[in-house]
């Protein structure tokens, strides 16, 4: 490296609950190194002069550019694309590996095991534009700290901290989503059929009366009802449900991390939650009284022990915490490579390689924001305009800079409790 002026790393986060606890185990390993920092979200990017390694949460196509980089621009800028869908279904395929001359010519994408370098390889990208670098997320696990006592839990949602929690992910985005956004999607490569959009609304209903009879059945635990946090399925939705169980609760708040940790057991659809349990040693099974994991290929049902029927699910209920399954980790080591407690180590190994040889590296001149976007950027620089043009969906409330470093600086949650609930 020349004597100019330090690589710093731009951190962009997208989802609070998905990313912010691995983010700052991410900046502390770049602080670590002696690499400059800064964290903000996707759609709050923007320009800034200097030469910076810039960490995206996904790029997928062209058309992210207009989504979000327009406001920072990338001509200049080493781009690495973390990649936070990795394990997906075959009909998402297409729109969820990345697309056209910056992602294939100009980009790095990290890569959590070795079946997602195939698929990157067979969609077009180079072998020598992908790290291996782990699910970033798993590291959570390692680092107990980051984590909500058991205490804390019980007293803020009214559990029992001494009977067994059982955890249910719900993961049924597809079966409320608009038409207008499911167009969207399907123009940009996601295969949505009508039959797989059924399939996922038959599905919650399945997993939804599955969870009222072990409400029932298994009166001695309380039961977690976990409503995906990023997407359409509101808590509201299961909120009479609740009332009609004292044991079943509904919950939204806070990293799902916080509760596979205190879970005797988590019963998934087709979360790729249940892979953060088995990292953090919590039992987990699949529900899914028909195997739709299997027609629309899918594997997180193949590495788990996936039950069909009520009753199985409440026989083992009812042994909880007592649990002993068995995962096919051949299978989930194909896609994760690690879980040793130290992805953001490589990440941050990533960030200093590609800094170190940064010319070589940083996306050229050519890749400026179309007209309409640079037309957006300018508007958005008077405080007018940025009310009436800039995109205020799926923003969420941004963190202070002292705070986050002060986190960071400690290696705790704590500066940040309260807005990363």
């Amino acid at each position: 490296m020349s004597d100019a002026a330090p690589v710093r790393a731009r951190l962009a986060w997208e989802h609070t609950h998905r990313e912010l606890l691995p983010s700052l185990l991410t900046l502390r390993a770049l602080e670590a190194r002696g690499v400059p920092w800064q964290l903000q979200h996707v759609r709050k990017l923007d320009r800034q002069p200097g030469r910076e390694v810039l960490l995206l949460p996904f790029y997928y196509d062209p058309s992210d550019v207009d989504r979000y980089l327009f406001r920072t621009g990338v001509a200049g800028k080493v781009l690495l694309n973390m990649l936070y869908e990795q394990m997906h279904f075959a009909c998402a395929r297409r729109y969820l590996l990345p697309d056209g001359a910056l992602a294939h010519a100009h980009m790095t994408h990290c890569a959590w095991g070795p079946r997602f370098v195939e698929l990157l390889v067979a969609h077009g990208v180079a072998p020598e534009r992908i790290r291996i670098t782990g699910h970033p997320r798993f590291d959570v696990y390692a680092h107990p700290e980051l984590l909500l006592s058991r205490e804390t839990m019980a007293a803020t949602y009214g559990l029992d901290a001494g009977k067994p929690w059982i955890l249910v992910p719900y993961n049924f985005n597809l079966a409320y989503i608009r038409d207008d956004l499911r167009s969207s999607l399907i123009a940009r490569g996601y295969a949505l059929t009508q039959p797989f959009i059924d399939g996922v609304r038959d599905a919650r209903d399945a997993f939804t009366a599955m969870v009222r009879t072990l409400a029932a059945a298994v009166p001695g635990a309380e039961l977690i009802l976990r409503v995906h946090p990023a997407g359409y399925e509101a808590a509201s939705l299961y909120a009479g449900d609740a009332k009609r169980f004292e044991n079943l609760h509904v919950i939204a708040q806070y990293d799902i991390a916080n509760w596979i940790r205190q879970s005797a057991l988590t019963i998934v659809w087709n979360s790729t939650s249940a892979m953060e349990c088995m990292v953090a040693g919590t039992p987990v099974i699949g529900f899914e009284p028909e195997p739709f994991g299997e027609r629309f290929d899918y594997d997180v049902n193949r590495i788990l022990p996936t039950y069909r029927t009520v009753d199985e699910v409440i026989d083992l209920a009812r042994r909880a915490p007592d649990i002993t399954l068995r995962y096919d980790w051949a299978l989930f080591e194909r896609w994760y490579a690690h879980r040793d407690g130290r992805n953001a180590e490589r990440l941050a190994d990533v960030v200093t390689e590609l800094a170190a040889q940064y010319d070589a590296h940083a996306a050229p001149t050519g890749f400026e924001p179309p007209l309409r976007g640079r037309v957006r950027a300018a508007l958005e620089r008077t405080p007018v305009a940025e009310r009436l043009v800039r995109s205020k969906r799926h923003v969420p409330p941004q963190p202070g800079p002292e705070a986050v470093r002060e986190a960071v600086r400690r290696g705790s949650t704590e500066p940040l409790l309260g807005w990363l609930k």
